[in-house]
């Protein structure tokens, strides 16, 4: 059962259309953790794995996307 409070970095609740696959994101989430570093060249974002399972991903996005920035691995 969803929980309406938990919201999407987006603003939105989690806004699945396929429970399968917001089942699948929940499992990695519980497994892997919220977020997942995201490095492009020599800068790095953490950016919450629900919102790349809703929005996808741009690379040149990153830097507006408010996201917190962290030392590349």
């Amino acid at each position: 059962m969803r929980d309406m409070s938990e919201r999407c970095a987006c603003g939105r609740p989690l806004h699945y259309s396929d429970p399968a696959i917001e089942k699948f994101v929940r499992a990695r989430v519980e497994e892997l953790g919220p977020m997942v570093p995201v490095v492009v060249d020599d800068r790095a974002w953490l950016v919450p794995r629900h919102y790349i399972a809703l929005h996808g991903l741009k690379a040149w996005e990153l830097p507006g996307l408010g996201f917190q920035e962290v030392q590349p691995c």
